[in-house]
């Protein structure tokens, strides 16, 4: 029932050249789509099915995210698949999404990648209701991410399977939202420089998390919130001296709705601790926050600010986890009714708990995206990315800038 910061442009190493931004409305730059150029999902029976595929060319100048860059081109295949209930009220929604990745040279850089969700809206009344998802996804993690491992000859994998069960209820002004969350990851193995592979499954873990959150309307338009949470994460895998069993303690409060007639979003602040077991790894205690801030600055443009602090699986057996703060800047104009561009900017810092590492990611990206008619769209990208390292190198120091073409089909 919260919302959810998406920051990201895709899936691990997929690219997405249709810009479609999760905003608060529908009818801005950046999100409105005429209805002339907008997709008819096929009627079957009491179902809305929406498929479609993306196809990729371009240019990655550098392959590993490493100081010695090497290039290749590169080709993406992307179908998906969304299948919605045609109710008047609950509803049931499944999508499927998947990448091809395949590169001219370095072939151990070719992936393939898929996302399975499905969830459902069961409305027990005005503003009551019941909701419930599950998702499989296997992934896998760019090169010189804040959890890869530096000197494997592919790029590590992983398995996600998670579960959600939430409710909503609300009485005059005041609204509740208690929910349960299920999340295990596990890590494929992965081959060495020089021979031999390396066992991720001190990596492998299971978390069960339990929110409420509360909201108060103040005019109708805007709220004020405040959330808490526990979390119990357990290795599944990891041997006595390795795992990274904690438990995670947060509380958060903000503002979320229509803060003016042309500004929405949400920013929340809030205190985090987190506690390992083994005292190898570094407990954490401090402020938490996130946010996401549209401004619809006049019907051709709108401008976002993103925040956010997370921790992130570390794939070093000396980091219990990566505090990251998140900063994305995001601008999207349409001056046509077909044409769409977007430009990004994001800040990226990394902090490697028990060691001295530290990590600043600097990125950016320009997009544009023509719809010739309501089937098919064209698309270009270009992506800039530094990372610059402090400390100890467990992650590679890299430039790298990349570009591409592409199309999407709707069925």
């Amino acid at each position: 029932m919260a919302p959810t910061l998406a920051c990201a442009q895709a899936i691990g190493a997929g690219i997405s050249i249709d810009i479609e931004p999760r905003l608060d409305r529908d009818d801005v730059a950046g999100a409105r789509i005429e209805p002339a150029y907008k997709a008819r999902p096929i009627v079957v029976g009491p179902v809305f099915a929406q498929p479609s595929v993306s196809v990729v060319g371009g240019y990655d100048g550098n392959v590993f995210n490493r100081p010695d860059a090497r290039a290749a081109a590169l080709a993406m295949v992307s179908p998906s698949l969304v299948l919605r209930t045609n109710l008047p009220r609950h509803e049931v929604r499944f999508s499927a999404a998947g990448t091809l990745r395949r590169l001219s040279r370095y072939r151990t850089e070719n992936s393939e990648e898929i996302v399975l969700d499905v969830d459902g809206r069961f409305d027990l009344s005005r503003g009551q209701a019941i909701r419930a998802s599950a998702g499989f996804s296997h992934l896998i993690e760019p090169r010189s991410s804040a959890g890869s491992v530096p000197n494997a000859t592919e790029p590590v994998s992983y398995d996600r399977l998670v579960g959600d069960v939430s409710a909503r209820a609300a009485i005059g002004r005041i609204g509740l939202t208690p929910g349960l969350r299920y999340e295990r990851v596990e890590y494929d193995v992965v081959a060495l420089e020089g021979g031999g592979r390396a066992d991720q499954s001190f990596r492998n873990t299971c978390a069960l998390r339990g929110d409420v959150r509360l909201d108060y309307d103040l005019s109708g338009l805007a709220s004020v919130f405040a959330s808490g949470s526990y979390e119990d994460i357990r290795s599944t895998s990891a041997t006595a001296s390795l795992r990274r069993d904690s438990r995670d303690y947060t509380v958060v409060a903000g503002l979320r709705g229509r803060l003016s007639p042309v500004v929405s979003g949400e920013i929340g602040v809030g205190y985090r601790a987190r506690d390992y077991r083994l005292p190898i790894y570094r407990d954490f205690q401090g402020v938490t926050f996130r946010g996401d801030l549209q401004w619809y600055v006049t019907p051709l443009m709108t401008l976002r600010a993103q925040a956010s602090r997370t921790f992130r699986n570390s794939g070093n057996r000396q980091v219990g986890g990566i505090l990251t703060d998140a900063f994305t800047l995001s601008a999207y104009y349409d001056p046509l009714r077909n044409l769409r561009l977007s430009a990004s900017a994001r800040l990226e810092r990394g902090d490697f708990g028990e060691t001295d590492t530290r990590t600043l990611r600097k990125s950016m990206r320009l997009q544009a995206q023509y719809r010739l008619n309501r089937s098919l769209s064209v698309g270009g990208y270009v992506d800039f990315v530094r990372q610059d390292v402090r400390g100890t190198p467990l992650v590679s120091q890299f430039t790298s800038f990349s570009a591409g073409f592409g199309m999407t089909f709707r069925a």
